[in-house]
C-alpha cells in the first residue's frame, strides 16, 4: 500500500525523477522520466531501471564539450559518499528542434546511506523569461547609455543610484548622494539668480511630494568647475500600490542653444535699433518719429493733455561743409545731438528730421516750456561747438516752436507751424527760438 503510494506520488511530480541503490544503479523511475527518455530516443520504459546511473554519466563525461556532465557526475559522488547532503545545478539540455534548460536536484534520502534521489526539473521557461528580462535590461541600459540627454535614477530613499553618460557629461562627473547631501550639486533659478537649494531641486521635490516638474531651466556650476545651462526634470516612480519607488531626473544642456537665442536676441535689437535710428546721430530716424508721435498726440488729445514740438537746424550748415568738408559736417551733426540729449527726459522723442534738421516732440509740455529747453540748446551749442579755427563762423541753431491745438487731428500741422516759425527765425537773423503766433525768445 505505501510503495503504491509513493509510486503515485512520485508520477505525479513534474520533475523527472530516478531513485538510486548505493551503487548508483536505477531502482525505481517516475512516468515523467520516462516520458522524457522516449521522447529523446530511449528505448521501452521499463529498461530504465536496473541501469547504472554513475556509469552512464561516466560514459558521457568522455564526450563531454563544456563540462557540464564532469560537473554533475562529481556532485552525484560527492552525496553518494557522504560528502554532501545534496546537490543542485541548472544545465542546459538543448535538443535540435529547442533550447531546454533543466535543474539537477541529487538528495540523500534521510535515514539511510542505500536511497538516493536524483531529480532533473524542466526549467525552460523560467530560464527564457530570466533570458528575456537580462535582453529587456541591456536594451533599456544600451538606450540609457545612448539617449543624448542625462538621466538620472533615484531609489525610495532619494538616493542617486545610476547618472547614464550623457548625464556625467553635463555635470562633468556625478555624486551618488542622498537628499541630504543634494547641496553637492550647485544651481541657480536661471530666471531669479537665486540659489536652489537642496529641498528645492525637482528630485527632492519628487521624492517629497510626489511631484511632476518639467523642464525647469536652471544654471548649473558642474563639478569641473564649469557653467552650463540646464533644462531639469523630475519626475516620481511608483509601485503597485502607488507609494513612490524612485525617482527619474532629466537634464538637457541647453548652454549652447541660450548662447544662441542671446546673440539673436541682441542682434534682432541692434536691427529694430539701426531700423529705427540715425547711424550718424544716434536720433531716432523720421519714421520711427513719426509712429510714435502718432501715438503721443493720440494720446494728448483724449486726456487733454499739452504736447509741443521743437524744429531746429543749423545755420549756415552748407557753409560749414564747404570750408571743413563732410567730415566737419558730420561732427557738427554729432556733437549737437549729443548737446540736446543732456537737456530732454526719458519720456521726449528727439530725432534727425532730415540733413541738418533736427525734431523734438515733448508729450506733458506747453510750447513756452518746450521753447525754455529749446533756448538751453541753443545756447549750449552756440557756447560750445565754436570751431577751433578763431577766423570760422560760429556754429549756431535756429529752432521753431510749436503746441497741440484742438483742431489738430495729426502731427503734420504742428510741424507746419513749427517750420513757420523756423523760417521766421532765419528771417530774423538766426540763432535764435521762436514759438509760433508769439514773439522770439532770443
Amino acid at each position: 500500500m505505501f510503495e503504491a503510494s509513493a509510486g503515485d506520488v512520485l508520477n505525479s511530480l513534474t520533475a523527472h525523477i530516478a531513485v538510486l541503490d548505493g551503487r548508483g544503479v536505477i531502482v525505481a523511475v517516475n512516468d515523467a522520466w520516462k516520458r522524457f527518455a522516449i521522447e529523446n530516443g530511449g528505448q521501452d520504459s521499463a529498461s530504465y531501471v536496473g541501469i547504472d546511473y554513475l556509469a552512464t554519466c561516466e560514459r558521457s563525461a568522455a564526450n563531454d564539450q563544456d563540462g557540464t556532465v564532469k560537473a554533475a557526475l562529481n556532485g552525484l559522488r560527492a552525496v553518494m559518499h557522504g560528502e554532501a547532503d545534496s546537490f543542485l545545478m541548472e544545465y542546459p539540455c538543448h535538443s535540435p528542434a529547442q533550447e531546454r534548460w533543466f535543474c539537477l536536484r541529487a538528495t540523500r534520502s534521510p535515514g539511510t546511506d542505500e536511497v538516493f534521489v536524483v531529480a532533473h526539473e524542466d526549467i525552460t521557461l523560467r530560464r527564457q523569461s530570466e533570458n528575456s528580462l537580462r535582453e529587456t535590461e541591456r536594451m533599456l541600459r544600451q538606450v540609457l547609455e545612448t539617449l543624448p540627454v542625462g538621466i538620472w535614477v533615484m531609489d525610495r530613499t532619494g538616493r542617486i543610484l545610476h547618472g547614464n553618460a550623457a548625464g556625467q557629461r553635463i555635470w562633468g562627473g556625478a555624486r551618488y548622494v542622498g537628499p541630504e547631501q543634494f547641496g553637492e550639486y550647485k544651481g541657480w533659478w536661471l530666471s531669479s539668480g537665486e540659489p536652489i537649494a537642496a529641498e528645492e531641486w525637482a528630485a527632492a521635490r519628487a521624492i517629497r511630494n510626489g511631484e511632476t516638474a518639467v523642464d525647469e531651466e536652471i544654471r548649473i556650476e558642474c563639478f569641473d568647475g564649469t557653467n552650463k545651462i540646464i533644462l531639469n526634470s523630475a519626475m516620481p516612480l511608483r509601485d503597485d500600490s502607488g507609494a513612490i519607488a524612485g525617482a527619474i531626473i532629466v537634464n538637457q544642456d541647453i548652454t549652447v542653444r541660450k548662447q544662441i537665442e542671446k546673440e539673436l536676441e541682441e542682434t534682432f535689437a541692434r536691427e529694430r535699433m539701426l531700423a529705427r535710428t540715425d547711424d550718424l546721430t544716434g536720433a531716432f530716424n523720421r519714421r520711427y518719429f513719426f509712429e510714435l508721435a502718432a501715438h503721443e498726440i493720440a494720446v494728448a488729445k483724449r486726456y487733454h493733455q499739452p504736447l509741443a514740438v521743437v524744429l531746429f537746424d543749423i545755420d549756415h550748415f552748407k557753409r560749414i561743409n564747404d570750408t571743413g568738408g563732410h567730415d566737419a559736417g558730420d561732427e557738427a551733426l554729432r556733437r549737437i545731438a549729443a548737446m540736446v540729449r543732456d537737456h530732454l527726459r526719458e519720456v521726449d522723442l528727439f530725432a534727425r528730421y532730415g540733413g541738418d534738421e533736427f525734431i523734438l516732440l515733448f508729450p506733458q509740455t506747453a510750447a513756452l516750456e518746450a521753447a525754455i529747453v529749446a533756448e538751453r540748446i541753443r545756447l549750449e551749442v552756440s557756447a560750445e561747438a565754436t570751431p577751433a579755427d578763431p577766423g570760422a563762423a560760429a556754429i549756431t541753431i535756429s529752432s521753431g516752436v510749436a503746441e497741440l491745438m484742438s483742431g489738430d487731428d495729426s502731427i503734420d500741422l504742428m510741424i507746419h507751424r513749427a517750420d513757420d516759425a523756423l523760417y521766421r527765425a532765419k528771417q530774423e537773423g538766426r540763432n535764435r527760438t521762436i514759438v509760433a503766433n508769439q514773439t522770439t525768445l532770443s
